[in-house]
């Protein structure tokens, strides 16, 4: 009763999200929803709330906020600032690769906004470029989806034993190789698979299947970033191979 939904902004397996007004205080917001299928079990829904409770704490500049987390009816939900712009994933498949600069300045806000989780005791697990939204006045990144990938992580091992939750392309060595417990270095790899991919226009590591390409994050290095982009600053490239080493 308190939010008047205006539409549907996207949706995936792990939520839909819809644009509303939030009628007590007259704003735009963003409402995630959880599925029913994720909803309904009590473990996930438990575990979902708690994260996103956790998530709600954080307050810096490139993590959307979340004002509210709740359950009416079995709907499992939370309510976030609305980002008027475009997930950086977009971008990338549109455009291809980013200059130099923006890459600089977008992966530097992104991962001043991950060191700030990660001193709160709050890790992402599932850094990826529809992670991170675009603002379009002001070009400023936003990380969004605290919590989500730990709140889903028991209805993942429901299909696949073992295997933490995260995006396959994207994932650290460490989830794909099914540890339970990371730590905020898992971000700083994926983060640094992001960077790759908005230099070099795709990521470094291509496969027909999520095993393939799990085996690839644990055992194949990855092309030298200066390979795929002669233009690569020295100081740039170092950081990004070495973050991407394992």
């Amino acid at each position: 009763d308190h939010y008047l939904i205006e539409g549907e902004l996207g949706r995936g397996g792990m939520a839909a999200v819809y644009r509303a007004l939030d009628l007590r205080l007259n704003r735009p917001v963003a409402i995630k929803v959880l599925p029913p299928e994720l909803a309904f079990n009590p473990s996930v829904r438990s575990r979902f709330l708690r994260e996103a409770q956790m998530a709600a704490q954080l307050a810096h500049p490139h993590i959307v906020p979340i004002y509210s987390v709740d359950e009416v009816d079995g709907i499992v939900f939370f309510v976030m600032a609305l980002v008027e712009g475009e997930p950086l994933g977009a971008l990338l498949a549109r455009r291809g690769a980013f200059e130099l600069e923006q890459v600089r300045t977008i992966i530097s806000e992104v991962a001043d906004a991950l060191d700030y989780a990660h001193r709160q005791g709050v890790v992402h697990r599932d850094i990826k470029p529809d992670n991170i939204l675009i603002d379009t006045r002001t070009g400023r990144p936003v990380v969004t989806d605290f919590g989500i990938a730990r709140a889903a992580a028991e209805e993942s091992r429901l299909t696949v034993t073992g295997m933490a939750v995260g995006t396959p392309a994207y994932m650290s060595p460490e989830q794909a190789m099914g540890d339970r417990e990371v730590d905020g270095r898992c971000d700083q790899y994926s983060l640094s698979i992001v960077a790759y991919q908005m230099l070099a226009g795709e990521t470094p590591f291509r496969a027909s299947n999520t095993p393939s390409m799990l085996m690839k994050h644990v055992s194949e290095p990855p092309t030298p970033i200066v390979d795929r982009r002669r233009d690569t600053p020295a100081s740039l490239a170092r950081a990004i191979d070495r973050s991407v080493s394992t």
